[in-house]
C-alpha cells in the first residue's frame, strides 16, 4: 500500500524537477513559440543581493560578481512568448540595501538592546529589448548606479562589467557594516 501512494509522488517529484529545462519551447503554434525561461541574476553592486523578484516570480539571491561569473544562480521559470512585440516591460523588485533597526531585549538575560537588519527593498519597471532565440535564460543586471538591465538570451552570458573582488566575495572598499535605520526606513519596511 505504501508503494502506491510513493508512485504519485515520484511522478510530482520528477514533473517539478523536469518542466523547466528551458531548452525547447513549452508550447508551439505556427505564429510562436512560448518559452519557459530560467531566471539568471548579474550583480554589479557593492552589496549581496538577498533576493529578487521578476514580475512576482522569485528570481533567488545573488552575490556580487566576479570576472566569470554574475553573482547568480539559475531560478525557474519566467513564461516568455516570443511573438510579443518589443519591448517588453518587466517588474523587478530587490533587496537593494539593508539598515539596523535597534530593538529592546524581550529576555531578562543577555544584552539589553540588539540590531535587527531591515531589508530595503528597490522596484523598477524595465524593458527587456534584446531577445534572441531559442530563448533559455531571462538575465537580470544590477548595476552599481542602481539601474537594472534586462535580456532574454539562448544561454548564459559572461558578465557585462568584469569588476574586482575580494577572496571573501565582497567589493575591494565595500563596507559590510549597515547604517541604523531612519524613520523613512522604516515605514518602508513596514
Amino acid at each position: 500500500m505504501k508503494l502506491i501512494a510513493f508512485i504519485p509522488a515520484l511522478a510530482a517529484v520528477l514533473l517539478t524537477t523536469t518542466g523547466c529545462s528551458a531548452t525547447e519551447p513549452v508550447s508551439s503554434t505556427e505564429e510562436g513559440a512560448t518559452y519557459s525561461l530560467l531566471i539568471q541574476g548579474y550583480n554589479y553592486t557593492d552589496q549581496y543581493i538577498d533576493s529578487f523578484t521578476v514580475n512576482g516570480v522569485g528570481g533567488g539571491n545573488v552575490f556580487v560578481s566576479d570576472s566569470g561569473s554574475g553573482g547568480g544562480g539559475s531560478v525557474c521559470c519566467y513564461a516568455f512568448d516570443s511573438q510579443r512585440t518589443l519591448p517588453i516591460s518587466i517588474k523587478v523588485k530587490w533587496a537593494a540595501s539593508y539598515c539596523l533597526e535597534r530593538k529592546t531585549n524581550p529576555y531578562p538575560f543577555g544584552e539589553r538592546f540588539f540590531d535587527e537588519r531591515k531589508t530595503l527593498w528597490k522596484e523598477a519597471e524595465v524593458e527587456v529589448k534584446d531577445v534572441s532565440l531559442p530563448a533559455k535564460a531571462l538575465e537580470v543586471h544590477f548595476y552599481p548606479d542602481g539601474h537594472v538591465e534586462a535580456a532574454v538570451t539562448p544561454g548564459y552570458s559572461p558578465p557585462r562589467l568584469k569588476l574586482p573582488v575580494t577572496a571573501d566575495k565582497q567589493r575591494p572598499g565595500a563596507s559590510r557594516s549597515y547604517p541604523f535605520c531612519s524613520h523613512e526606513h522604516l515605514d518602508e519596511v513596514r
